[in-house]
């Protein structure tokens, strides 16, 4: 984003200093800026703004609620809009207290420089960018990590169940293509039609329970590699839509 266009939240009690300061990085160096004039307004407008803030520079000093409590309301509502802390003469412990709770830099207000100040927003925005695509690197390695470990144990079940169910499949087609010959002879004439058909069914069942169990296997076996190769996708579902005659989507 260029800094022309980032948004600049100011919060400061001191109203002369905050409005020069606010038309200063607006008129020479184009931000988009607004002011609140406390911690607690601040609060309020970081809570209802849609769109947030790009950088936020905050006193330390000012009534009823100072700028490390709203650093650490921040910090408990997990916002991680880059703050820059501005302090005065000797109150350098503040400004580490405000690193400790997420501040990004400090700034002590009397020696504010608007050419420095605008070197300083720009690379705070910068190094959050920068913070915020690593976290996102690092929470796809840990979701990548996850998945891998969950497919490795659903591929360790499978490879477990497969042969058994190959050959109760392979038992099951030949009990129904073979014994059912010998139990044909013995029934009644008037029976034996009725008998075929219910072997048609039990054998079209099965020809349908084998041919869908191959092609989950294989669609598995396409997820564990991590292909993503639509052409072998698209053949198996052609092989099984043949194996049940099921008519083409």
């Amino acid at each position: 984003m260029n800094q022309d266009n980032l948004s600049i939240l100011l919060v400061d009690d001191e109203e002369t200093f905050v409005k020069m300061l606010a038309f200063h990085l607006k008129d020479h160096y184009g931000y988009r800026t607004s002011i609140a004039f406390s911690g607690r307004e601040a609060i309020s407008m970081i809570s209802e703004s849609r769109t947030g803030y790009d950088v936020i520079l905050l006193d330390y000093m000012m009534p009823e609620m100072n700028g490390l409590n709203v650093l650490q309301w921040m910090l408990e509502e997990k916002n991680q809009t880059p703050v820059i802390v501005l302090t005065a003469a000797g109150s350098e412990h503040i400004a580490v207290e405000a690193l400790k709770l997420g501040a990004y830099d400090y700034v002590r207000k009397e020696l504010i420089d608007l050419q420095h100040l605008d070197i300083l927003i720009r690379g705070t925005h910068e190094r959050h960018m920068y913070r915020v695509s690593e976290q996102m690197e690092q929470e796809k390695l840990k979701e990548m990590a996850l998945n891998n470990d969950a497919t490795e144990r659903v591929r360790r079940v499978v490879n477990a169940i497969t042969p058994k169910l190959n050959s109760a499949l392979a038992q099951l087609a030949v009990g129904v293509e073979f014994d059912p010959k010998a139990l044909l002879d013995k029934l009644p004439e008037d029976d034996r039609d009725d008998f075929k058909k219910l072997l048609g069914d039990i054998q079209r069942n099965v020809q349908t329970l084998e041919a869908a169990t191959r092609g989950l296997l294989s669609l598995f076996e396409l997820l564990y590699a991590h292909y993503s190769g639509i052409p072998e996708i698209e053949h198996i579902k052609h092989w099984f839509e043949t194996k049940l005659h099921v008519p083409q989507a």
